[in-house]
C-alpha cells in the first residue's frame, strides 16, 4: 500500500493542493478558494480533491500547511486551528503541521507561541528549486516564482551546502519578495508609464477578465490580451476569462489617457514587468563573479513561465527550465520541508504528474498541438499566428521551436522567437534561447 502525503499552500489568490505517494507519484489542484472564504468549503475541496485522486483519507499519513496570506499572526492561528478541528472531525487521520520560514514544522499549540514564524514561509520555492537543480545536475540557479500576489527571486550557486541552515542563510541573503503578481493592479505613474501598483486584486472581484465586478487592469488582464493566456483553459477551465472586460478595463485606465492602442499598453505593461524583475536578478547576482550564461532559470508559479523566457533573455541567462509541478512549487516545496524533517521518509529522484501521460507512440509529428491563436511578441505590435501546445502531450527528448505557448492546467509557458524546447527524461521542460 502507498504511503501518501499531503501538503496545502494557503495563499492569497489561489489555494494548492499537493499529493505525493512513495514512488513520487503527483497529484494536484489548484483553487480559487482561500483561508479568507469559508474554512468548511475548503475542508469539501480538500475531501473532493482526496476522493478525484482516489485516495482514501486513513492512508494520508502527514499533512503539512503553509500561510502565505496576508493577516495578523494571531488571526492566522486561529484560521489553522479551525482548519484542523474541521479536518479532525471529517475523519483525517493526524494533525496539520506548519511550515515555518525556517524550514521547521510545527503543530498548532508551538506555532501559537511564536506566531510570526509562520508566516510566508519562502522555504517552499527555495526547497524546490534544489530539488530541482540537483535533479538536472545543474548547481548554478535563479529561481523565479510569479504567483497571484507577489513574485519571490532567489539564487543558489555550486557553493550552497545540503543542509537546511546554510539554505536558510541563503534565504536571508540571496532571496528577495516582490508586491508582483498576475492580480497585480496597473496604473501610471507621474511619468504617464504603466506600472504595477502594490495593490492587488483580492480573490472576490478578481481581475477584469474574470467578470467578476473587478474593473480595474492587472497583469493577468494584459498576458490575456496579449494572447498568452487561453480565455477557457485558466484553472482547468474553472475560471473563464473575459477577454473583452481586460481590453475595456485596459482602454479606459491606460490605453485613452496614453492615447495608445489597448494592445500597446498591454505590451508596455508586460515589458515594464520583464525588465523590472531582469534588474532584480542583476542586483541579486551582482556579488557573484560568474557569468550568468553558466546558470538556469527555473521559473514557478501561474505566471512565472509567461514571462521567465523573456527575463532569461534580458539577463543573459541561456536556458530556462519549467519543472513538473511548476504552478504549485511551495506546496511541493513544502513536502521536501517535511522530508527533511522526516528521516524514514526520501522523496524520490523523480516524480510523475498524475493523470498525465509520456506518450511513447503517435500519429504524427503534431500529436501534442492544440491548434493556433495571434499573439504578440513584439513591440511593432503584428500578431503572430502561434502554434499551442498541450503539456501532457509532449513527449520526453520532443523538440519544439519558438515562438509557441505550452499549456498545461496550472501554468502556461511562452516561448519566445529564436528559442527551443525540449522535454527531458523527468518531464521538466528545458528551454533554450539561441
Amino acid at each position: 500500500m502507498s504511503r501518501y502525503r499531503f501538503s496545502i499552500d494557503l495563499g492569497e489568490t489561489f489555494t494548492d493542493f499537493v499529493i505525493l505517494d512513495d514512488t513520487g507519484r503527483l497529484s494536484i489542484k489548484k483553487i480559487p478558494t482561500t483561508i479568507h472564504d469559508s474554512i468548511h468549503n475548503l475542508v469539501e475541496d480538500l475531501r473532493y480533491f482526496v476522493m478525484e485522486c482516489k485516495i482514501e483519507i486513513a492512508d494520508i499519513e502527514a499533512l503539512v500547511v503553509g500561510i502565505s496570506v496576508q493577516m495578523p499572526p494571531e488571526r492566522a492561528i486561529n484560521c489553522a486551528r479551525d482548519l484542523e478541528q474541521h479536518l479532525l472531525a471529517a475523519g483525517w487521520p493526524s494533525p496539520l503541521q506548519l511550515v515555518t520560514n525556517h524550514g521547521q514544522l510545527l503543530r498548532i499549540h508551538e506555532a501559537a507561541e511564536n506566531p510570526e514564524a509562520i508566516m510566508s514561509p519562502r522555504i517552499g520555492g527555495l526547497m524546490t528549486g534544489r530539488y530541482f537543480g540537483e535533479q538536472m545536475e545543474q548547481k548554478n540557479l535563479v529561481v523565479l516564482r510569479i504567483g497571484g500576489a507577489s513574485a519571490f527571486l532567489s539564487l543558489q550557486t555550486e557553493l550552497s551546502a545540503r543542509s537546511m541552515d546554510t539554505l536558510d542563510q541563503s534565504l536571508e541573503k540571496y532571496g528577495l519578495s516582490l508586491p508582483i503578481g498576475g492580480n497585480s493592479y496597473i496604473g501610471l505613474n507621474d511619468k504617464g508609464e504603466p506600472v504595477l501598483q502594490p495593490e492587488h486584486a483580492t480573490p472576490g472581484p478578481g481581475p477584469a477578465c474574470f467578470d467578476r465586478g473587478g474593473d480595474l487592469p492587472t497583469l493577468t488582464d494584459a498576458d490575456l490580451v496579449l494572447g498568452y493566456l487561453n480565455k477557457d483553459y485558466f484553472l482547468y477551465g474553472a475560471i473563464p476569462l473575459k477577454i473583452e472586460l481586460a481590453k475595456k478595463a485596459i482602454l479606459k485606465h491606460l490605453a485613452t489617457p496614453l492615447n495608445i492602442s489597448v494592445e500597446e499598453a498591454a505590451m508596455r505593461v508586460s515589458s515594464g514587468v520583464d525588465a523590472t524583475i531582469a534588474d532584480h536578478i542583476r542586483k541579486l547576482t551582482g556579488a557573484h563573479t560568474r557569468n550568468l550564461e553558466s546558470y538556469s532559470l527555473l521559473a514557478f508559479g501561474g505566471a512565472g513561465p509567461v514571462h521567465a523566457c523573456e527575463i532569461a533573455r534580458l539577463v543573459g541567462i541561456s536556458q530556462m527550465v519549467v519543472p513538473v509541478g511548476a504552478g504549485v512549487s511551495s506546496a511541493l516545496g513544502y513536502l521536501l520541508v517535511l522530508s527533511e524533517n522526516d528521516p524514514d521518509w526520501q522523496i524520490p529522484k523523480a516524480m510523475q504528474r498524475a493523470g498525465y501521460y509520456n506518450p511513447t507512440r503517435r500519429l504524427g509529428d503534431f500529436y501534442a498541438l492544440k491548434g493556433y491563436r495571434s499573439v504578440y511578441y513584439e513591440k511593432d505590435l503584428t500578431p503572430c499566428g502561434c502554434p499551442i501546445y498541450d503539456r501532457a502531450g509532449i513527449r520526453s527528448d520532443d523538440t519544439l521551436s519558438g515562438p509557441a505557448i505550452i499549456e498545461g492546467p496550472e501554468t502556461t509557458v511562452v516561448m519566445r522567437e529564436k528559442s527551443y524546447a525540449r522535454m527531458d527524461a523527468f518531464r521538466n521542460l528545458r528551454i533554450s534561447m539561441r
